[in-house]
């Protein structure tokens, strides 16, 4: 760690302990601490406060995602400090970041954070953003947790967390949200004991639909092709079941079993192109590669990406997006059975299998306007890229046996193993030019990619805590050693290839309790996202076939308060990440027009910062809380970026690099400052009713959308609100999100290869004005 780094620690370090000190002497003006707004977590395996875990967590609960208006991963990110997501144009690239560790490879098997489903791993993108409808809990754990999720939980783990499980109370509840833009949601779920304390049912339905927020201007935009993009942008259609059971036939034993069904039939969302081709850029001015684009032209885009979109060649306004274009249609589904053990009072034993299975098409068109014919090898047409298309099915076994002692210590162990599948077809190609048949399938003619992996996961893990000074003090140590080979077969190309590794991802912490309400911790973890084998439409170099594992370690200090009687919070975390092996995209050496990127480690980075949460109960009914987040994410300085190389992009070198070195550059699609606030306040009506509001401001500084740091995407703050009454067992409530209609670049495509360069910006949601009717028994 370098000079900035350790003064950074050192001074929040400092911060901190001043602050445990204050909190300390509020905490003890109060006869203890109220566990109201202590929220229970599973982070770790087991259910735990919030506030006493070592490390950093942001968690929402069934209430806080309605009052907070949160309905997808974004709105999440929103709320949580040093967590953003994109799903770029289509859906299909679901893509978490914490901590500014940006996902490169945005269409890789592996992604830096891992998200989970009631403990069932979610393999795929596309499939990551399962609403929030029928939860009861979203969790966003950041910093490695390789030790105890995996591989995939390199830079943290999301977990949802469905309806409660009860085998003794009847529960229903149901609701109703209507907004503008034809905005439909209905849900409903109702748990009941069949047999009391023995066996019990649930049951929960969700469907949601929009007509999307911004207007086509294509002419044929009302054409109602189905699937495709039809009068405005951005429309969806959604639903989703669970059915479980819970089965209690001795105290000691209780087993659980869930299915849930994801759909999905979404549009592409509001996006346009900008193309070197098209003389669309504005800087690094330098010749054409390989005679594709204008000579002597501007290579590259610099400054911030309009949210408005430049017309195109037919010189059409706005947003023009074929109407056959479409993001997903696309469809997951799971199995999860959990078996749980009491086998004496201070040992138990949890089994738990998850099955999970997904398929998915999409077609999206790549045209810089889509009123101008596409020529290319001498044929005519709209050009058009099917991707992502495939599916995927997963089984995983997990079999923990714990320990729980009198004084405090804790053990557990565990095995691990996984079996996966995955498809992955894509192509791009010309369709006919401006033709109405709905694309349901890749064309005839066309080649795709096509990669089939199996990946066997083997693994052993474990976590040991022991207390000391009186339970004030304790030393906690996790580790797993994983054990992975992959078969990549490639239809198109000699195979299959088989690429195999073995590593071991540890995670150390010690905490002291200044006082039951004031805990400080350090910790030190280690994270690693798989290796790998790429697969291409045609022969590899032998040192581009395969790729190495991305590693990190993470070493992190904090502080968790809760103070005055339990009315606020306070938590404090300052990191440090040492990151090896960035696995990025590039074009091979000798690629094609129509040939996928491969994926190479380019080199290091850092990142390092502090984020900080606290709530605080201001008077009876009215409860502030914030946010903030300061992330500094730099390239080591010997990185180079071989696609920016190969591209050709750094023209007469006076902006960029003509040897590609990125070195000391910011990683891209990561904002140094990330910000929210929020208040609620409650108050009573009468006896049985209440009045209730809520508003949320949350903003972010600008982003770099690519390596070589010149197009940028802007700042931008946003306003949510929703205000109310309810009673015991209904409330009825009006919202807005993005009251003050801001328009902006919420993400971007940057596509670089020696063929051609375009970035692919998308904007975000426009407001949305509802309301929403629910019922509780």
């Amino acid at each position: 760690m370098n000079n900035l780094t350790i003064k950074l620690i050192a001074t929040s370090a400092t911060s901190a302990l001043t602050i445990a000190t204050a909190a300390s002497a509020f905490a003890q003006e109060e006869e203890g601490a109220s566990e109201s707004n202590m929220i229970i977590v599973t982070a770790r395996k087991v259910e735990e406060r919030l506030q006493d875990i070592p490390g950093a967590i942001t968690a929402f609960n069934a209430e806080e995602l309605q009052n907070r208006s949160i309905s997808e991963l974004e709105d999440v990110a929103l709320q949580t400090p040093g967590l953003v997501f994109e799903d770029f144009s289509n859906g299909g690239f679901g893509t978490p970041t914490i901590r500014g560790a940006t996902q490169f490879s945005i269409t890789s098997l592996e992604q830096n954070v891992s998200v989970f489903l009631d403990g069932i791993y979610i393999p795929r993108g596309y499939a990551f953003d399962v609403g929030s409808m029928n939860l009861e809990r979203i969790e966003v754990v950041k910093g490695p947790q390789s030790a105890l999720y995996g591989a995939n939980a390199f830079m943290g783990a999301i977990n949802y967390v469905s309806t409660s499980r009860s085998l003794t109370e009847i529960s229903a509840s149901a609701e109703l949200e209507v907004s503008e833009n034809g905005g439909l949601d209905l849900s409903g779920k109702i748990s009941a004991p069949l047999v009391e304390d023995v066996l019990s049912m649930r049951l929960a339905l969700g469907y949601s639909e929009f007509d999307g927020d911004f207007t086509n201007n294509h002419p044929d935009a009302d054409a109602g092709l189905d699937p495709g993009t039809s009068g405005k942008i951005g429309g969806f259609e959604k639903s989703m079941v669970q059915v479980g059971a819970s089965l209690k036939p001795v105290d000691a034993l209780t087993i659980d079993f869930d299915y849930y069904n994801f759909k999905t039939d979404s549009e592409t969302r509001a996006q346009y192109r900008l193309s070197r081709g098209a003389g669309d850029f504005n800087c690094s001015l330098g010749g054409a590669f390989g005679g594709f684009g204008v000579p002597d032209s501007n290579q590259l885009f610099c400054g911030e990406l309009p949210s408005t979109p430049i017309a195109g060649a037919s010189g059409t306004e706005g947003f023009v997006i074929d109407p056959r274009t479409y993001g997903l249609d696309s469809e997951s589904s799971m199995v999860r059975v959990n078996v749980a053990a009491q086998l004496t009072d201070q040992i138990s034993a949890n089994y738990l299998y998850g099955h999970s299975e997904g398929d998915v098409f999409s077609a999206g068109g790549s045209d810089r306007d889509a009123l101008v014919p596409t020529v290319f090898g001498g044929a005519t047409g709209n050009a058009f890229t099917f991707n992502p298309v495939g599916d995927f099915k997963y089984d995983s076994h997990e079999l923990r046996l714990q320990y729980s002692g009198d004084s405090g210590i804790y053990a557990m162990i565990g095995g691990f193993i996984q079996n996966g599948e995955d498809l992955e077809l894509g192509t791009g190609g010309l369709v006919p030019f401006r033709d109405l048949t709905p694309l349901i399938a890749i064309p005839a003619g066309a080649t795709p990619f096509s990669a089939f992996t199996e990946t066997d996961t083997k693994a052993i893990f474990g976590r040991v805590a022991v207390p000391l000074l009186g339970e004030r003090l304790t030393i906690e140590v996790e580790g797993r050693y994983t054990d992975e080979e992959k078969v990549l077969t490639d239809l198109s190309v000699n195979s299959p290839y088989t690429y195999s590794d073995s590593y071991f991802t540890p995670r150390a912490s010690i905490d002291y309790k200044i006082t039951d309400d004031n805990l400080v911790y350090v910790s030190i973890a280690r994270g690693v996202k798989s290796g790998g084998i790429n697969s291409t439409n045609g022969d590899l170099l032998d040192d581009e076939r395969f790729y190495d594992p991305d590693t990190n370690w993470t070493y992190e200090i904090g502080l968790k308060n809760s103070f005055m009687g339990g009315r606020g919070t306070l938590n404090l975390a300052a990191f440090y990440i040492d990151w090896s092996n960035l696995q990025l995209q590039v074009a091979a050496e000798g690629a094609t027009f129509f040939s996928p990127n491969i994926v190479q480690s380019i080199g290091g980075a850092s990142s390092k910062g502090v984020e900080v949460e606290g709530t605080f109960e201001v008077i009876d009914g009215l409860v502030v809380n914030a946010g903030l987040a300061y992330i500094d994410a730099t390239y080591d300085d010997d990185v180079i970026s071989a696609r920016i190389t190969r591209s050709n992009l750094c023209g007469d070198g006076t902006v960029c690099s003509t040897d590609g070195s990125i070195g000391g550059n910011d990683l891209q699609r990561s904002s140094k400052l990330q910000w929210n606030v929020g208040a609620s306040f409650d108050t009573g009506i009468t006896s049985d009713i209440d009045f209730f509001s809520r508003l949320d401001v949350a903003g972010q500084s600008k982003q770099y959308v690519s390596e070589i740091n010149v197009a940028t995407i802007e700042p931008r703050t946003l306003v949510n609100g929703r205000l109310g009454v309810r009673s015991d067992n209904w409330s009825l409530s009006v919202w807005g999100k993005n009251l003050f209609d801001k328009k902006y670049v919420s993400n971007a495509f940057f596509i670089a290869t020696p063929f051609f360069t375009d970035y692919v910006p998308t904007v975000g949601n426009r407001r949305r004005l509802g309301a929403t009717l629910t019922f509780d028994y």
